[in-house]
């Protein structure tokens, strides 16, 4: 490999470090906002109205398919994640509702 090409992997190696370092802190806040989202809504559609997580999944925001959700039995509630960044769940009480924790 030539000296220009290794300098130009290297600049874009450094590039993308740099990108990664810049944005990680706004690209964990943007999930743990939409996995926020996914956790009230998937619990407040199968704890308070009763449907399946079948009936309630298609019905989440657009985009939502990237968020892993699973239903949680003791306590009732719904964890929703973005793998390896982040995640939120909600929990049902039968006075309050959902809340997120």
């Amino acid at each position: 490999m030539s000296r220009g090409w290794r300098i130009g992997l290297g600049s874009v190696a450094v590039l993308a470090l740099a990108s990664a370092v810049t944005y990680a802190p706004k690209l964990r806040e943007g999930a743990n906002t939409g996995a926020g989202f996914l956790a009230k809504q998937m619990c407040s559609c199968i704890f308070v109205e009763g449907r399946s997580f079948d009936t309630c999944r298609p019905d989440m925001m657009a985009g939502a398919d990237v968020f892993e959700a699973e239903i949680l039995t003791e306590p009732a509630g719904v964890r929703a994640h973005f793998p390896l960044l982040s995640g939120r769940t909600a929990l049902f009480d039968a006075e309050l509702g959902c809340t997120l924790q």
